[in-house]
């Protein structure tokens, strides 16, 4: 059973053959692969058949050139194919990017984006040169060399591309409730950055210095842990993403406050204590001003006290009683009667 051998750094590595080239990876070729060829089968001498720059860098926005040589002559039926297959998909999924059978042909995405470096590409070379480097142009990257007549001439070279950015503007953000005595995390992260970025956090220049055993920062995933918070760790802080192409700083505010829940909760609570107290002290006087009225009313209905009546002045008079004597000045006066004894 015949076995396909990727070159890896400092020795081979065996591919089986149920795997073959369909299954290999941007991943698994990332190790520097040099060249795919079928051992056995009339390899050239002097070396393999396709040969490729293993490893290619290149920042965005700069030129770059994929090397992909062949030694074999070209004939009737020679062709020449550029695919590529993005970060993480399998080389069976990779699209093409170029094709040559006598005529140059590129993908309509990629017709004004490069070149052969030699068009033709008849005379040993099939490399080709991207203009303007994009983060998507990363990837693994397969030149296919046929030529009917020289199959021992013919194979697979596969690149590696890597394509190198400084990070973009990170998002800070805040986990957890900013409440003293709380733990939270601050939190940084680039989306975009090759090599990967190293994170940094820092505060403003006069602020408050904070203990160290109260922080926790992990450089390489961008956290910073603030632990028991108190008022001193109110302020703004910083965070800077960076690596070897540049960096990208962003910033959150964190304001330490009480629990703002706990302070409705508890103003409320007073508030509707005030109104039950208010409601009854309504209700008390309602009923009082009720029993005071009832009061009044049962009064009104009953009999005077006897020692009232008896003081009381009659309005009829008993027969023995003698006639008010008018006198000239036309005012009614009583004469004075012996008291009478009853027996």
């Amino acid at each position: 059973m015949i076995n396909f051998i990727m070159r890896l750094w400092g020795g081979f590595y065996p591919i089986p053959s149920h795997r073959s080239l369909a299954s290999v990876s941007h991943d698994d070729a990332l190790g520097g692969p040099t060249c795919l060829s079928l051992p056995g089968a009339g390899s050239v001498s002097g070396g393999q058949p396709v040969t490729v720059e293993k490893l290619v860098f290149a920042r965005t926005g700069e030129p770059t050139e994929l090397t992909c040589d062949y030694r074999t002559q070209p004939g009737p039926g020679f062709t020449v194919e550029w695919r590529h297959a993005a970060m993480g998909t399998p080389a069976i999924e990779a699209r093409r990017v170029l094709y040559y059978n006598g005529k140059v042909y590129w993908v309509e995405s990629w017709e004004n984006r490069g070149m052969l470096v030699q068009n033709p590409p008849v005379q040993g070379s099939a490399s080709i040169r991207i203009f303007s480097v994009q983060p998507s142009d990363a990837g693994l990257y397969i030149c296919e060399i046929t030529n009917p007549n020289d199959w021992a001439g013919s194979g697979p070279g596969l690149v590696n591309f890597t394509v190198l950015m400084p990070p973009s503007t990170p998002t800070c953000s805040v986990n957890g409730e900013a409440y003293p005595g709380n733990d939270i995390t601050l939190m940084c992260l680039s989306s975009h950055a090759v090599p990967a970025p190293t994170y940094t956090w820092s505060r403003e220049k006069n602020a408050i210095q904070l203990p160290l055993q109260n922080m926790v920062e992990d450089q390489q995933t961008g956290s910073l842990i603030l632990r028991n918070l108190s008022a001193p760790f109110s302020g703004t802080y910083t965070c800077r993403a960076s690596n070897e192409l540049g960096g990208a700083i962003c910033t959150v505010v964190l304001s330490v406050s009480y629990n703002s829940s706990a302070m409705v909760a508890g103003i409320a609570v007073i508030v509707t204590f005030v109104i039950l107290l208010l409601l009854g002290a309504v209700m008390g006087y309602f009923l009082w001003y009720k029993k005071r009225n009832r009061k009044s009313t049962e009064e009104g209905h009953n009999p005077r006290d006897p020692r009232e009546s008896a003081s009381a002045t009659p309005l009829t008079r008993s027969p023995g009683d003698r006639p008010p004597h008018h006198s000239g000045d036309g005012e009614d006066h009583l004469i004075p009667t012996k008291p009478s004894i009853l027996v």
